[in-house]
């Protein structure tokens, strides 16, 4: 089995998803074995555009199983990064032999833009449970977690819910303070920047809830893991998101209701076992089976 992105490599969507893969092939008993050689493998997972075109081309010719995992969002008038990206991603779908969009919101954007492969699945992200997990007592801050500060994570939102809501103490975990606005300069705001993936779990368990603002987000892991680690989740209706949180959460213009519905959305948030990434792995080894009648 090869999977396009290295799993030792640390941050983004595709890495965490990768090193999840990794771990959890590590974790198997039977059979299965991770190659670093695409040439050598029987089962091949790409990500995104992230492999070589023409070794991908070859391992299809000698009967490499491939499973393209996409987890985009095409917009009209791309600049040339990510048009061109998009495009190498419609290229190496042609090589697929099953698609996996990693929501209905991706599936509904990307399924057109690559001329409607005909197998394909939805599958949630799922996260390590045995590293995303409750904490004993219920933390006392609005936590958000980013590694981008891009203008899709909506950062204007956040600044704003964190200056009109003083009596809240928030945690900002990431680089929010590379942006242009003063979180630090906030006196109920606590920034302790980005930490080590290892980490995360302890600032996790300092809070009660998280404010995700991100927008269009086809299937973010911070919310996950934090949904993992018990926490219910305050998202934007604009993407993938609410997909994760079903009713772990309350949308944006709902964020007034979040603590007094804490109780019962967090009990929500400690049953969902279906966000466990080996649920997740399994599924992507029953379509390989399914589809080429593997064993």
């Amino acid at each position: 089995m090869f999977v396009s992105v290295n799993g030792r490599r640390i941050g983004g969507g595709a890495n965490t998803f990768a090193s999840n893969f990794s771990d959890w092939v590590k974790c198997r008993s039977e059979g299965l074995v991770l190659e670093r050689k695409l040439a050598k493998a029987d089962l091949a997972i790409v990500i995104a555009n992230k492999v070589n075109e023409k070794e991908l081309s070859r391992a299809k010719s000698n009967g490499c199983f491939v499973i393209h995992r996409l987890d985009e969002h095409v917009e009209e008038g791309e600049n040339g990064d990510r048009r061109g990206k998009h495009q190498a991603i419609r290229r190496i779908n042609q090589l697929a032999d099953v698609t996996i969009y990693q929501s209905d919101f991706v599936f509904q954007n990307m399924h057109p833009y690559l001329s409607f492969p005909p197998n394909y699945e939805i599958i949630l992200n799922g996260g390590d449970q045995t590293k995303f997990f409750p904490a004993t007592e219920v933390g006392s801050y609005v936590g958000h977690v980013s590694w981008s500060v891009g203008e899709k994570k909506r950062l204007d939102l956040l600044y704003t819910f964190a200056k009109e809501n003083a009596a809240q103490k928030i945690l900002l975990v990431g680089n929010q303070e590379r942006s242009k606005f003063k979180f630090g300069m906030l006196p109920n705001v606590r920034c302790v920047g980005p930490v080590r993936r290892r980490d995360l779990l302890k600032w996790l368990h300092k809070m009660k809830w998280i404010y995700f603002p991100s927008e269009n987000d086809p299937c973010p892991n911070t919310v996950v893991e934090g949904i993992l680690a018990g926490l219910p989740v305050c998202f934007n209706k604009d993407g993938g998101t609410r997909e994760l949180v079903r009713g772990c959460g309350l949308p944006l213009e709902r964020a007034g209701e979040m603590d007094s519905g804490l109780e019962e959305m967090r009990s929500l948030a400690l049953s969902r076992t279906d966000l466990f990434f080996e649920k997740v792995a399994e599924k992507y080894l029953n379509l390989y089976r399914q589809y080429s009648r593997g064993v």
